[in-house]
């Protein structure tokens, strides 16, 4: 598979990826279980603040047969960086040391891959496009949620034109953490980090589960761009993490998006997934349902799944069904490690660029300056102007 496009440019190849994570919290050794499936790849480096979990981190690739990597402390990345042993580094810290060590990675000359959100303020998001820019450095936001199956085919049934013109789509998070987290069923850290030093008293913490999945359907940086939003949320006087945020997006185009977030209420999981089409309708949740004009009766459940595995093959489809083979926890993180080593290692361009991931965080301000405003607030162009020339080829 070949994919070109302006606002990804290809850079030389990489035969074996040679992998830094920086963070071995809970999502940094997630991270390392996952890589032990990837192929091309290999873990070398590891860095935190606390040296327990550096050793923890040892003992897991021991567990799992990789081999040693070469620890180094906080203080220690800038050697990290400067060793010539990484390729590429992935980020699994807390929110606010995602910009600093992601431009210091990118100014040491590596790739970098970064957990999300990107950044929580629009300064921190030109940043990260300006470094990028300046570098010529491949910045990579770790968003699953583009890469989960049901996402690709829909993207592939859209590109086969039989939902007709999008004319709106719906996404978000809504996941009750404050239960898992009364139960004492797993650390969560993001709720933390939403109510205790978030720079805003306002607007949506974690946009970027709904809205990259969103943009991808409306060919945002392809030919579209998300030019408004209109940000409210219930309780204002709740903490930031126990009110439910709701958004409104327009596109230059003339299409409009919603985005919502709620991690407070007994609300089954959901991350909507909806688009309505001029010729059909198709959301995953509560439960898949495929509606397309002329059809007398709408497909549900696994009908709409097989329907989609039938007729709308996803350009990623191999990596899919790899992840099914080698009965992966999570088939979508599978899909965009797998991909983003694929990617790299045959110096092809990537399926999502530091535009994408200062987009999808601007939303963070953005939103909180429009309901504290209650007014609609531009969203700035990241691309300056390529948005509207930049096209997405895929060739096996």
């Amino acid at each position: 598979m070949k994919e070109q496009h302006s606002l990804s440019p290809a850079y030389s190849p990489l035969p074996h990826v040679r992998l830094g994570i920086i963070g071995l919290g809970q999502r940094g050794l997630r991270t390392i279980q996952r890589y032990r499936h990837i192929e091309g790849a290999t873990i070398v480096a590891l860095s935190d603040i606390y040296p327990e979990r550096i050793q923890e981190a040892q003992t897991l690739l021991s567990s799992l047969g990789c081999p040693e990597a070469k620890g180094y402390s906080r203080e220690q990345i800038p050697e990290m960086l400067a060793s010539g042993e990484v390729d590429l580094v992935l980020i699994c810290t807390d929110w606010y040391s995602h910009v600093p060590l992601a431009c210091a990675t990118m100014e040491a000359g590596l790739h970098v891959a970064v957990e999300v959100p990107a950044a929580l303020t629009l300064e921190d998001c030109w940043r990260l496009v300006e470094t990028s820019e300046r570098m010529g450095r491949h910045y990579f936001p770790l968003e699953n949620c583009c890469f989960d199956p049901f996402h690709l085919r829909t993207l592939a049934l859209v590109a086969k034109g039989e939902l007709g013109r999008i004319k709106h789509c719906s996404g978000g998070y809504i996941h009750d953490l404050h239960s898992l987290s009364a139960l004492g069923q797993e650390e969560i850290p993001l709720l933390g980090w939403m109510d205790e030093g978030y720079p805003f008293a306002a607007g949506n913490a974690y946009p970027t589960h709904g809205i990259g999945p969103m943009a991808q359907l409306l060919d945002i940086h392809h030919g579209d761009r998300f030019t408004e939003l209109y940000a409210i949320s219930s309780d204002p006087d709740a903490p930031l993490s126990e009110r439910i945020s709701t958004i409104l997006l327009r596109t230059e185009q003339g299409r409009t998006a919603s985005l919502h977030l709620d991690l407070h209420t007994p609300r089954p999981y959901s991350r909507l997934q909806s688009l309505s089409g001029s010729e059909g309708f198709l959301c995953k949740y509560p439960s898949p349902t495929l509606q397309l004009r002329g059809w007398s009766e709408a497909l549900a459940g696994d009908e709409v799944e097989d329907y989609l595995t039938r007729e709308a093959c996803s350009p990623l489809e191999s990596w899919i069904q790899e992840g099914k083979d080698k009965g992966v926890e999570n088939v979508m993180n599978y899909v965009m490690d797998a991909r983003l080593i694929h990617c790299l290692r045959h110096g092809q361009s990537l399926d999502l660029t530091v535009y994408d991931a200062a987009l999808w965080s601007s939303v963070i301000e953005l939103s909180a300056r429009s309901e504290s405003e209650r007014r609609p607030v531009e969203i700035p162009d990241f691309t300056r102007g390529l948005w509207c020339k930049s096209s997405v080829h895929l060739e096996e």
